[in-house]
């Protein structure tokens, strides 16, 4: 048997499993998922006008193709979104081009090579299942059955999705599931047996019907819990029937989903978008990699520009894609689309096999890292819920976070991204905390932040409702009602902001920054109107900007109002943290494995331009010469970059370290190893 590099102890696990008892009756073992680093991901969402099924899915093709890129795990298609399976399904609806059983060659090649096996398979959204028991599908609020969403009260769990989970289990012996048409398919359900049943669990008569109504953040709460409810159940069925098959819900536990984890998913996992990846991979992984769980995310192996069809991304763009992802500790894998006939287009998998050869030597610095922690920034589950799409999707309600995060890294630092449980759990180990207009929080969050500022912390409040929720800890007090944004002073110069800024009163807060009638700073200060104050509070300070910078960044992303927020972190005179001085488009991210410090690089420029006809990321230029300066208190025994020699000239003096990096491709890590303490 052949097995790759960092595979075999992946492989030992399932193979244990399989030989003690092949469908139910193992002992719970280690997850294996948490050594998987590489995968792949196919699936087709079989339907009814399918006609060659599994014509092409040999043994010998799909083995080839996979010893072409040796992943260390698998995920092959079972049930998509239409609700047809493409296997033989006695439980379900088998799609009618079903020609040979590819599911029952994956798995036998899978088992072959020593990698486990997963499937994809579409829960909430099964568009088949509601055409056959209309009794099943979500009622919207007008009372119109959904002709793709089921219920969460129905009995489409319990007679049909988990009884095909488990038969998929007992044929095929899989080792993992990935499922997906889950939260971001959920909306909320006026069916007869969910009014009903949210009448007796709150005692709420008067069901809502629309944002506004009372009682409708009540509403989306009890359906946020009926589909914890349901991921439950079906990840119990299974682990009671195979517990070393790994489970996770497509995107749950994510930035969309930001409560404390419930449900006993074995992992996260999510696919970011087909174009701009990169970008959503940037947030979700900061996210994620906090949540104390195996993770992964995928991206698109493919893109679709306005109207034209899917076409298959170059390796540079794919690269540059799953760096991000690296950088946070993750593992990656790419999703690829068989013909329909189950063949595996050849050229694809030379790209993808590419893509591995890329990622296979950082896997040394990158996979299952630790975050140094420098700067936090709060994802308030508390205020996404009051203004996110229910039940699940974003709206605008991430923009604001993610707009923090986007100005914090273009400044050279280092972010990781924390909801209200874990921020709590961890908030004196980050030097700098920024609460991104947040318009409300839990009691707990806000009664921890007086106490982190006294004992040395460092605080940035944004947002128009500062004065008011904030007012002690800020040292203002409101005055009148916000007004439109205007102009805020850069320097010599000035940026224009939109939304609300409200005017404050200075208690025993200093102002850092006037609003300006007019773009010439030294002539249209407004003394009267502070936009940001700087208040000292015990050993700590607290900068609060009175209005939406960080949303207007996240939608302008001007270089002034970078450079403007830039100011207010430096306004903090935080202690000295990891910086990168370079171009504004090296994305760094501070981690530690292993004793080592592991200072990520992620180069997220592209060459010639991007545009909304123009997607695709042909080549990625280097940056050039840049310096990377981390506080160390003692000096190190080697420091080096790993796995590209790009030229580094370092020294350490005075508990700092200035590494000069001549360069950087797409991604590269500098490796600090400890000396000896005194030395």
């Amino acid at each position: 048997m052949r097995v790759s590099r960092n595979r075999s102890s992946v492989f030992v696990l399932c193979a244990l499993a399989v030989l003690a008892a092949p469908c139910g009756f193992a002992e719970p073992a280690k997850n294996w998922h948490e050594d998987a680093f590489f995968g792949l991901h196919y699936d087709l969402h079989p339907g009814a006008t399918d006609t060659e099924l599994g014509r092409e899915s040999t043994y010998e093709h799909i083995r080839a193709m996979l010893e072409k890129v040796k992943p260390d795990f698998v995920q092959y298609d079972c049930k998509g979104h239409p609700g047809y399976s493409g296997y033989p399904t006695k439980v379900g609806s088998p799609s009618p081009g079903i020609v040979g059983d590819a599911l029952k060659v994956w798995r036998q090649v899978t088992r072959d090579m020593g990698i486990p096996l997963s499937i994809h398979f579409s829960g909430v959204w099964d568009s088949r299942a509601i055409e056959l028991h209309p009794e099943w599908a979500r009622i919207n609020a007008q009372g119109k059955p959904d002709p793709n969403y089921t219920s969460r009260l129905s009995a489409y769990d319990e007679e049909y999705m988990i009884p095909q989970l488990l038969e998929v289990v007992r044929e095929y012996d899989i080792d993992g599931m990935w499922i997906d048409g889950e939260n971001w398919a959920s909306q909320p359900d006026w069916s007869e047996a969910c009014q009903k049943a949210f009448t007796e669990k709150t005692g709420i008569a008067e069901i809502p019907r629309k944002a506004g109504d009372p009682h409708w953040h009540e509403w989306l709460a009890f359906h946020r819990e009926l589909f914890v409810n349901h991921v439950t159940r079906y990840v119990d069925a299974v682990h009671a029937l195979k517990p070393t098959c790994m489970v996770t819900s497509n995107w749950m536990y994510s930035v969309r989903m930001p409560e404390a984890v419930a449900a006993p998913i074995d992992y996260l996992s999510g696919d970011f978008d087909p174009s701009f990846g990169a970008e959503r991979a940037m947030a979700e992984g900061r996210f994620i990699s906090s949540r104390g769980k195996p993770w992964d995310l995928m991206a698109w192996a493919f893109l679709q520009t306005g109207g034209q069809g899917w076409t298959m991304k170059n390796a540079e763009h794919l690269c540059q894609e799953l760096s991000t992802v690296l950088a946070q500790g993750g593992a990656v894998f790419i999703y690829d689309t068989p013909h329909r006939s189950g063949r595996l287009t050849e050229w694809h998998q030379d790209i993808l096999a590419d893509v591995a050869k890329f990622c296979r030597p950082r896997q040394e610095y990158c996979h299952k890292s630790e975050t140094v922690p420098q700067v936090a920034i709060l994802h308030s589950e508390t205020a996404y819920y009051l203004h996110n799409d229910p039940l699940f999707n974003f709206a605008q309600a991430n923009r604001a976070m993610e707009g923090a995060l986007h100005a914090v890294l273009e400044n050279g630092l280092s972010a990781d991204i924390l909801n209200e449980d874990t921020l709590l759990k961890r908030l004196s180990e980050y030097p700098v905390v920024i609460i991104p207009e947040a318009v409300e929080v839990s009691d707990a969050v806000r009664q921890a932040l007086p106490g982190y500022v006294e004992n040395g912390g460092r605080l940035l409040l944004t947002g128009a409702q500062v004065a008011e929720q904030y007012g002690a800890l800020a040292g203002v007090e409101k005055r009148g009602e916000p007004e439109e944004g205007g102009w805020l002073p850069v320097g010599g110069e000035a940026v224009n902001v939109a939304g609300g800024y409200q005017a404050v009163t200075l208690k025993d807060a200093e102002a850092v920054a006037f609003m300006l009638n007019e773009r010439e700073p030294a002539l249209n200060a407004r003394a009267d109107f502070p936009a940001a104050t700087r208040r000292r509070v015990g050993r700590g300070t607290v900068v609060a900007v009175h209005g939406p910078v960080f949303r207007c960044y996240y939608e302008s992303h001007y270089p002034a109002l970078r450079r403007f927020i830039g100011d207010m972190v430096a306004a903090l005179n935080p202690a000295p943290m990891a910086r990168v001085d370079g171009p504004w488009w090296i994305e760094m991210a501070a981690r530690k494995k292993d004793g080592r410090t592991l200072i990520q690089l992620v180069n997220r420029s592209v060459g010639g331009y991007l545009s909304p006809s123009r997607h695709m990321a042909e080549s990625v230029p280097d940056t050039g010469p840049f310096t990377v300066t981390v506080p160390l208190p003692e000096k190190p025994a080697r420091v080096f970059l790993a796995p590209e020699d790009k030229g580094l000239d370092w020294s350490w003096d005075g508990g700092l370290l200035t590494a000069k990096v001549g360069g950087l491709g797409i991604h590269n890590v500098l490796v600090i190893e400890p000396g000896t303490p005194g030395s």
